[in-house]
């Protein structure tokens, strides 16, 4: 899981609809925790510009 940088706007889309709070996102970058992360894509078809990808 990863997110791409360039295209992040960091609007917290992602964050709010993440059902096991696994999604951190500050100021400069987001952040996945993979070990509670379950590939649910919520995340990916919730962001604006498709920053997210799933890996």
């Amino acid at each position: 899981m990863e997110s791409s940088g360039q295209l992040c706007i960091y609007c917290g889309a992602c964050v709010g609809v993440c059902p096991l709070n696994c999604i951190y996102l500050d100021e400069t970058r987001i952040t996945f925790d993979e070990k509670i992360c379950t590939r649910c894509e919520i995340c990916v078809k919730a962001c604006p510009v498709g920053a997210i990808e799933i890996d």
